[in-house]
């Protein structure tokens, strides 16, 4: 008999596939919380009578497939395997600072070379930040001109949702002392962020994808250390609109949980009892979050159906600048309750869901900042 394991000697890692269901080999070891890789089948049963009291006379296994739930604490580098399977568009940005005394930037501006995507002050400097290939030297629209000072500090990478409902997959890996598996074509179906305070910040993701394989050859695993964050670190604004986010006050929060669900289904052909195809079929975001009830206005939101821009950020300067805006365009706050403990601080909890915001041309958009200079591929 083989000797027995804990699970922390379990072991996940990720490829991201070129072409969707074929297998790639393995780019990353992701550290975990919990779970691990399960394969999932259906049967059908002949409960036919036969002038017998049992239930079953035969059955067969008609479908397999397979599934993960996830949990991890969220690293600077690491967590662009999950945003990318989450949100698929992806653009390397570059950033520049400079000061402004006769034009109003704004998201989507479009200069010479590419255009404006994201405004985000930190600490006390305003970082612009285009996509395409703008120059450092100069930056123009046709109208004006100007002269910026480019970053190289730290690197930009900017997630937004891709508009079809084939995003593209993965390859999953499970080792541990006993086997070895591996499943192609994984997507995400639901993807969480989360934290409390006096703790990381979270996240879970409930993945599928086809039927198991073994792997036949050695894994060895390796990680690398990176930044982590923590609730210390982070900050939720609620704003009119995504452009006012950025000057927007803080608001004090207890904890949060902000969902991306993309509603897989599969396809089944004759001829097999894998699965031919996962598809994300209608795309949601929600978000949850727990305040200390001092005042109506976030219960005035709720009953008013008052839509806002909303931010979670979390920004780390321990030792080199790392940090993460999501950004929801346009959120209805939809639901509100308060706490009744006789003997305790009376809570309020919110609840929202975002809506498609036809001036930002999005629900949500992730911009993630850290040390990478790399373009994230395959």
């Amino acid at each position: 008999m083989a000797d027995a394991f804990i699970g922390r000697q379990s072991w996940i890692w990720l490829g991201i596939e070129a072409t969707r269901w074929t297998a790639v080999a393995p780019k990353v070891w992701l550290s975990k919380t919990a779970w691990v890789l399960n394969p999932t089948t259906e049967t059908a049963t002949d409960d036919s009578w036969y002038g017998v009291i049992d239930e079953v006379a035969w059955s067969f296994t008609t479908k397999n497939f397979s599934n993960i739930s996830l949990e991890w604490i969220v690293k600077d580098d690491s967590i662009w395997y999950l945003l990318h399977l989450a949100l698929w568009k992806y653009d390397k940005l570059k950033v520049f600072t400079w000061t402004v005394a006769w034009w109003t930037p704004a998201r989507w501006d479009a200069v010479s070379g590419g255009v404006l995507r994201k405004i985000i002050t930190i600490g006390w400097t305003k970082y612009y930040f285009f996509d395409g290939n703008v120059s450092w030297a100069s930056i123009s629209n046709g109208t004006w001109t100007l002269t910026a000072t480019e970053v190289n500090s730290f690197q930009a990478h900017l997630f937004t949702r891709l508009n079809s409902n084939a995003h593209p997959s993965a390859t999953i890996y499970d080792n541990d002392p006993v086997a070895s598996s591996y499943a192609p074509f994984m997507m995400i179906n639901n993807f969480e962020l989360s934290c409390e305070v006096a703790d990381y910040v979270r996240f879970t993701t409930e993945l599928q994808w086809k039927q198991m394989q073994a792997v036949e050859w050695a894994l060895t695993p390796a990680y690398s250390d990176e930044p982590e964050f923590t609730a210390s670190m982070c900050g939720v604004r609620f704003a009119d609109d995504e452009s006012w986010l950025d000057s927007a006050s803080e608001i004090c929060m207890q904890n949060f949980r902000i969902a991306i669900n993309k509603n897989l289904t599969d396809v089944q052909c004759f001829g097999s009892t894998d699965i031919e195809a996962l598809y994300n079929q209608q795309f949601g975001v929600e978000w949850d979050f727990e305040a200390i009830f001092d005042n109506t206005v976030l219960r005035d939101y709720a009953l008013n159906s008052t839509k806002k821009a909303i931010r979670f950020y979390v920004e780390n300067n321990w030792t080199s600048f790392s940090a993460m805006y999501v950004d929801v365009m346009k959120a209805w706050l939809n639901d509100w309750s308060k706490t009744d403990g006789n003997n305790e601080l009376i809570r309020q909890t919110m609840w929202f869901t975002g809506e498609y915001s036809t001036n930002d041309w999005a629900t949500i958009e992730v911009l993630l900042i850290n040390s990478n200079s790399t373009w994230y591929d395959a």
